[in-house]
């Protein structure tokens, strides 16, 4: 039996085993609940949606403007963010998204990593390349 242990209020999972769901497991996992499952994948390709095992979707994210160019002006826009998102910045500043959008510009050439996260959606990066202004 595979199982999954997951947060309850959230339904996001974050640790699976293999076995029989004994009292010593449950009580290792005690901040958590745990429920047996015969679905293939990685964990955290689903969450626990009231007791069931749902798989999660991806995020309909949308990146214009890419690559940027790295004059302070020059902006990347990223949308399709549902509500209730979590973005790590590449400063790694966080933010909760209330739906929309975000917008990114800088004055240093380099590569930004944005990581959004939010139960029912899987977690995803994006990647921007901000090029010299010439």
């Amino acid at each position: 039996m595979r199982y999954f242990v997951y947060n309850s209020q959230t339904g996001r999972t974050y640790f699976e085993g293999v076995g029989e769901l004994s009292d010593p497991i449950l009580e290792h996992h005690q901040n958590g609940a745990v429920i047996g499952a015969d679905v293939s994948g990685d964990f955290s390709e689903y969450y626990i949606d009231d007791g069931v095992i749902v798989a999660r979707l991806p995020m309909p994210l949308i990146t214009t403007n890419t690559p940027l160019i790295a004059d302070g002006i020059d902006e990347v826009i990223i949308s399709g963010i549902p509500s209730g998102v979590q973005v790590e910045w590449p400063d790694g500043q966080t933010d909760i998204v209330t739906g929309g959008e975000i917008r990114f510009s800088v004055d240093l050439a380099g590569t930004y990593t944005f990581r959004f996260t939010a139960v029912p959606y899987l977690d995803q990066e994006v990647t921007i390349e901000a090029l010299a202004a010439n």
